[in-house]
């Protein structure tokens, strides 16, 4: 073999090895990023539980009824970021790289479901002022729909921002994706790496 075809042999190596590289980087990113959250969301449910849960006890009224909506609230997403947990370490146990289209469809999938979760976070708010509604006509009940409107109205506004947060910092992993994809050309002869010199 001569130099020439060695030199060009050993460059294709290089960026189809760089290419690869490129999706397994967004591949990471977006586990690190997912990782990121779980930590947040955590870390606001167990502030929300250790402040509601102390409060309480001295609490009455709609004011109780707020601290249990809390602690029932942040119970459910504190067991959404267990699993969160659960699943992002189960990722890190992969043995083999991951494949473009894998990263496509996991880039794919975490933008969908932050999206979706962002409605579901805009119903939750609706539903709290709905409550709030809801306890001017209930006299016998109002204390109660009151403090869990409130409860629901600031628990589902900080999930809308975080969700969108994360649909933000996540879309902008897709960029790298798109990088990688650009190389890859598909003819009637096959599946092939294609750069432009």
């Amino acid at each position: 073999m001569n130099f020439t075809k060695y030199v060009f042999l050993v460059f294709i190596f290089a960026q189809t090895a760089f290419a690869q590289s490129a999706w397994q980087e967004a591949w990471h990113k977006r586990e690190r990023t997912e990782q990121i959250g779980m930590k947040v969301l955590a870390g606001w449910s167990l502030a929300n539980m250790a402040v509601s849960g102390i409060a309480i006890g001295q609490a009455q009224g709609s004011t109780r009824s707020f601290h249990e909506m809390n602690l029932y609230w942040n119970a459910v997403n504190l067991g959404i970021a267990g699993l969160g947990f659960i699943n992002t370490a189960r990722a890190r146990k992969r043995t083999a790289p991951p494949t473009l289209s894998e990263a496509l469809e996991a880039q794919k999938s975490v933008e969908k479901v932050l999206l979706f979760n962002t409605g579901l976070d805009m119903a939750y708010v609706a539903s709290g002022l709905w409550l709030l509604e809801k306890a001017k006509n209930q006299p016998a009940q109002q204390d109660r729909f009151r403090g869990f409107g409130q409860a629901v109205i600031v628990q589902g506004g900080f999930l809308m921002l975080f969700d969108l947060t994360n649909y933000l910092v996540h879309s902008r992993n897709a960029p790298r994706l798109q990088k990688a994809l650009d190389h890859v050309s598909v003819t009637t002869n096959g599946v092939g790496m294609r750069w432009e010199f």
